[in-house]
């Protein structure tokens, strides 16, 4: 007769150690005979975890280089779209017979549109399925500029009419893309969303830099067709590889009829707080773009491609910085905290760019040329200081309104926020800044910009700490948030 068969305790360790993950799997389907159709669902807590874990071909670390890798491809094409008319469409239309007003307008109504049809995006993203809006939006994007590029036969009023036409859908297509490439990010990278925004911002950075040297080089080639052509090309070659590189769990298990709630994120008082600093930091910057090169080549004598190598100095430092930003953030430097003080130094970094009256006989020497570099340069690390915790913040101000964390229509909703603020600040900055440049002179319109981050400084600082204090006073109230922050 045999022994009874006895467990040591180093068996019994063994045992739960292999039933221990069995029993954390949500579901087990072995419906079907065929061993290659098992389908285990791993919670989300798991998968994260094995994404970070040490083998090279995982397969969610690889699907998540692959989202990284498309998502990249998507903001440099976009915003290269975008930045190559900057050098030559104001000549081509005013010797089309378009006034300078008009060609405002026809820049402006790229970000009118994008403001307009983010929230719509954001709002039915689940519906749709962030796949298939990136996709389309990039097959949209890339039609227009192609179109646009035919806009060459046409003169006069035809011309204005189709480029508000074409312009206008190609700013659909873009929110398309803008608003389905926040929410896959935040997706995908739930635990990493600063870091990986703030390394995205290279890739819209770089297609910023590229996009007015390579328009201004391609028209002088071969005419006002060519740039869009080519870019509008490139950005369609792009969109048809995309359905290969994106994975296709984001459409297949994203896609339901579910919607987050606009009015409960609405509620949260801390929602308009950000998306103020999100408007104040756009709308800071595209002051910059028809007043400085007037101003350099009128107080510096510059050329084109010196202002141009100017613009860059700014860019490129926010780039460059981005994404320490982001990585800061995510290991714990306070959002709130590197808003406030980015913005902060964005205002003061104005008063340098003017240079402002109230700085005369204190700093100012001559004509002043260094105080203009450094200004922009600190404004190119300051915003990006203020802007990249932003998406983060929203995204803790959706969790206090209740809306269902992990979740796609969560994620759309605040990236549909998020880009109809920034594209709201794109708007404001450029209409208002041309008005005061005109009326009182780039360092008193500098000035007010200046004057203007300021006081959105003081007011969040105000509600942060009103809002600091309440939480002490009521101690049971959303901790998980305020450790957040």
């Amino acid at each position: 007769m045999d022994p009874p068969c006895t467990n040591t305790e180093a068996e019994k360790a063994r045992l739960i150690t292999y039933e221990e993950p069995v029993s954390r799997y949500d579901s087990v389907s072995l419906s079907d005979p065929d061993p290659e159709s098992v389908h285990i669902q791993v919670p989300e807590k798991q998968e994260r975890h094995l994404a970070n874990g040490p083998t090279s071909q995982n397969p969610v670390r690889r699907r998540r280089k692959l989202t990284l890798v498309a998502l990249a491809t998507m903001n440099f094409a976009a915003c290269t779209c975008y930045a190559i008319p900057a050098p030559f469409f104001p000549g081509e239309a005013q010797s089309r017979g378009v006034s300078d007003t008009a060609v405002g307008l026809v820049f402006g109504s790229y970000a009118f549109f994008c403001m307009i049809t983010g929230p719509i995006y954001g709002k039915y993203i689940n519906l749709i399925g962030a796949k298939f809006m990136l996709i389309a939006g990039m097959f949209v994007s890339g039609a227009c500029s192609v179109l646009f590029g035919m806009l060459d036969y046409m003169e006069g009023t035809v011309f204005l009419a189709f480029c508000f036409l074409i312009r206008g859908m190609e700013a659909v297509g873009v929110s398309a893309c803008y608003t389905a490439s926040f929410a896959i990010m935040a997706k995908e990278f739930p635990d990493n969303v600063a870091t990986v925004l703030g390394t995205l911002e290279i890739f819209t950075g770089a297609g910023m830099m590229i996009g007015p040297p390579v328009g201004g080089a391609l028209y002088s080639l071969g005419g006002y067709k060519v740039p869009f052509l080519v870019v509008g090309g490139f950005m369609l070659i792009c969109a048809v590889f995309m359905p290969f590189i994106l994975p296709t769990q984001l459409d297949r298990d994203d896609v339901t009829e579910e919607t987050a709630s606009l009015v409960a994120l609405l509620k949260i008082p801390s929602t308009y707080v950000s998306s103020l600093a999100i408007v104040t930091c756009a709308a800071v910057y595209a002051f910059l773009e028809p007043t400085l090169q007037p101003y350099l080549n009128l107080k510096f004598d510059m050329t084109e491609a010196q202002v141009g190598l100017i613009f860059l100095l700014s860019v490129g430092l926010y780039t460059l910085s981005a994404p320490l930003w982001g990585w800061l953030t995510d290991r714990g430097l306070f959002p709130r905290l590197t808003m406030v003080l980015g913005l902060l130094f964005t205002a003061a970094s104005y008063l340098l760019i003017g240079p402002s009256p109230l700085l005369e006989g204190i700093f100012v020497t001559g004509d002043a040329l260094w105080m203009v570099l450094v200004g922009l340069g600190l404004s190119g690390v300051s915003l990006g200081a203020a802007l990249v915790p932003t998406f983060s913040e929203l995204l803790i101000s959706a969790r206090e309104a209740g809306l269902e964390e992990d979740s796609l229509a969560t994620y759309g909703l605040v990236s549909g926020v998020y880009n109809c603020m920034y594209s709201l600040g794109e708007f404001i900055g450029p209409t208002l800044g041309g008005f005061l440049d005109d009326q009182y002179q780039f360092p008193i319109a500098s000035t007010a910009t200046a004057g203007f981050g300021g006081v959105v400084v003081i007011g969040m600082s105000f509600f942060y700490l009103c809002e600091s204090r309440s939480r002490k006073e009521s101690p049971s109230s959303q901790d998980d948030a305020s450790s957040s922050r």
